[in-house]
């Protein structure tokens, strides 16, 4: 079943190519036009003026009937808006051709008629064309970087939905309708997109399509002017009208997946059940349509405008999604790789490193050695002899604190700890690392400071154990 309308420019085409071709018929075939327009004068001779006399003839007779096509088509244009009018005054024919008595009979409650009344106000108000809705530069720049994921569904605050991802919708009850943010292409020839049941009570009705926007927030898709749904629940096909409706389908269930596609170069829209195309299609849609999914009932959905595979394969192997899988932005740095990356080095440090760390380290055991040594030696000048197994010492006040013998080993114990700890000092950033050379253009930062913290680390570090020796009481 095709919905295909003949316009009055596509009846007056039709009329100018009849009329083309019985002139063209009139003519014998096998006779030129030099021997079929010649005419003899008085005298009998013939004149080739004769040629150009049939051919304005014959130019005059087509703009004529031209011109007269177009008067009897604009006296029926005239003719038929007057009946119209006529008709909707005498028995209360609206645009839709549906009467008052049948339109009683469809609309049964105060709320649907009122719904009804609200809808055609609000497309006298917001006709096509009112508001724009083609593609912007910085909408076709964000398709370029970000791909089919540009598109996601937009719930504005008079809607009772609520959006759990950017596909994914949720219906919390009454009638609601929900668009996407940015309309169909128009590059490519078709363009193809699935609605999947998430969630759906048996009562509650969804209608699944195109419509272009503004479109009424508690309308069902296909019920407005410029706009096509399908029903799931009993698979009949709207296209701008309530009333007026195709069954060309099979009612869907929960898990049950529908195709719609559509073809900007024709205005031609089509649906599909879970990968298998119904033959009917619908035409005139030549708009910038949107994505619309409307509901009267609580239940929940989810898109797939190409981010994924289509259940229906064709589009899958003719590549009929909104948009690249990937866009042209490149994806953030992969972190946990070994090298350029803004992670810190092993802690296990190189050979180089540990063989300088093992010359400072003896370094710093040989000179803590030394002035241990002093220390003993300038101890001893003010100890008594004594066994070593037990010590007492009277220390007046003000003196030095005087340690035991063993206190060395401690000390050693200590430098040992400081070794380790300078070992496993916290390494730098990687200098080649992306993101610190984006810092460094920046100017707003630096690696100085990481640098002179790392150099004075020694200095900390010994610093802080020779405070904490320091700090400890005399052990006996």
């Amino acid at each position: 079943m095709s919905l295909f309308r003949q316009t009055p420019t596509s009846r007056l085409a039709l009329g100018v190519a009849c009329l083309a071709s019985l002139a063209l018929a009139a003519r014998p075939l096998n006779m030129p036009y030099s021997k079929a327009s010649n005419i003899k004068t008085s005298d009998g001779n013939e004149s080739e003026e004769g040629e150009l006399v049939v051919l304005l003839i014959i130019v005059v007779a087509i703009c004529g009937a031209l011109v007269g096509l177009g008067v009897l088509f604009f006296l029926v244009y005239v003719c038929t808006s007057i009946a119209r009018r006529i008709r909707s005054w005498l028995f209360g024919v609206d645009d839709d051709g549906v009467s008052e008595r049948m339109r009683s009979r469809l609309l049964p409650d105060e709320g649907s008629r009122q719904s009804y009344e609200l809808a055609r106000a609000f497309e006298r108000q917001y006709p096509y064309g009112s508001i724009d809705t083609q593609l912007t530069s910085e909408q076709q720049t964000q398709i370029r970087e970000k791909g089919v994921d540009a598109w996601e569904f937009v719930v504005s605050l008079d809607v009772n939905a609520m959006l759990q991802s950017k596909t994914e919708v949720l219906f919390m009850g009454g009638e609601n309708c929900v668009q996407t943010n940015l309309p169909l292409p128009k590059v490519n020839s078709v363009y193809y997109f699935e609605v999947k049941l998430v969630e759906k009570p048996a009562d509650v009705n969804m209608w699944i399509g195109l419509a272009t926007k503004p479109y009424p927030a508690w309308r069902m898709t296909g019920w407005n002017k410029y706009s096509a749904g399908y029903c799931v629940n009993n698979g009949s096909v709207h296209q701008n009208s309530p009333f007026k409706g195709a069954h060309i389908g099979e009612q869907l269930f929960v898990g049950d997946i529908l195709g719609i596609g559509y073809q900007p170069r024709s205005g031609v829209v089509w649906f599909s059940r879970n990968g298998r195309r119904y033959k009917a299609v619908l035409s005139g849609m030549l708009y910038d349509l949107f994505p619309t999914i409307s509901a009267d009932g609580p239940c929940s959905f989810s898109a797939n405008f190409g981010q994924r595979g289509f259940v229906f394969i064709e589009a899958n192997v003719k590549r009929w999604g909104f948009g690249p899988v990937e866009g042209s932005i490149a994806p953030p740095p992969v972190y946990g790789a070994n090298q350029n990356t803004i992670l810190l080095e092993t802690a296990a440090p190189s050979s180089e490193d540990d063989n300088n760390s093992d010359d400072d380290d003896s370094e710093e055991e040989e000179a803590d050695d030394e002035r241990s040594d002093d220390g003993a030696s300038s101890r001893n000048l003010h100890l008594p002899d004594m066994p070593t197994d037990s010590i007492a010492i009277d220390i007046p006040e003000g003196s030095v604190s005087v340690s035991a013998p063993h206190n060395t080993h401690q000390a050693h114990r200590r430098r040992q700890a400081s070794s380790s700890s300078r070992r496993r000092r916290p390494p730098l950033y990687q200098k080649n690392d992306p993101i610190a050379a984006q810092l460094l253009e920046a100017g707003e930062t630096s690696l100085e400071p990481v640098v002179s913290y790392r150099n004075k680390q020694p200095d900390l570090l010994r610093g802080s154990s020779t405070s904490a020796s320091a700090a400890e009481p005399a052990s006996l």
